[in-house]
């Protein structure tokens, strides 16, 4: 039953975004996830992990080849134990899509980690995000799929 519940939400999703007419409410959530992320990034690049925390919905579920499955209770224990931050993430938002309570984005992150005191790695990995709309009305990524694209 949440298969087909969860089908048929894309389906209406897909079908709303085909319309091409924006709402004001779908405006107002596409700004509010945009300024969601920002914070992230702002957040994560300082290393207030507990800050970064509020973009993630309480039944996150998360996919990164190689890695476990991500969960809310996974990103506090990793806030909790977090140091100073090694890596700067930037991030492109290529689309934003909205209908009603769920919205789905792509984007492109950009990870800059310091590996040894002179020495770097980037690493540039292509998301999807189903954001949804909280009881309390903030919008939370309750689903991610990301993978790194190719080195060259």
């Amino acid at each position: 039953m949440i298969r087909r519940t969860g089908l048929l939400a894309f389906t209406f999703l897909l079908a709303s975004i085909a319309r091409g007419a924006e709402n004001p409410e779908e405006a107002r959530a596409d700004a509010d996830i945009r300024q969601a992320l920002a914070g992230w990034v702002e957040a994560a690049n300082r290393g207030d992990w507990k800050a970064a925390l509020k973009v993630w919905a309480p039944d996150l579920i998360g996919w990164y080849p190689g890695s476990p499955d991500d969960t809310y209770a996974r990103e506090a224990e990793n806030a909790a134990r977090a140091g100073e931050p090694r890596t700067k993430y930037e991030l492109e938002i290529k689309e934003v899509l909205v209908a009603g309570s769920l919205a789905v984005v792509r984007d492109v992150w950009k990870f800059t980690t310091k590996v040894t005191p002179g020495e770097t790695t980037v690493e540039t990995v292509k998301s999807f995000e189903v954001w949804r709309r909280q009881p309390d009305g903030a919008w939370r990524i309750s689903r991610w799929i990301s993978a790194p694209e190719p080195k060259p």
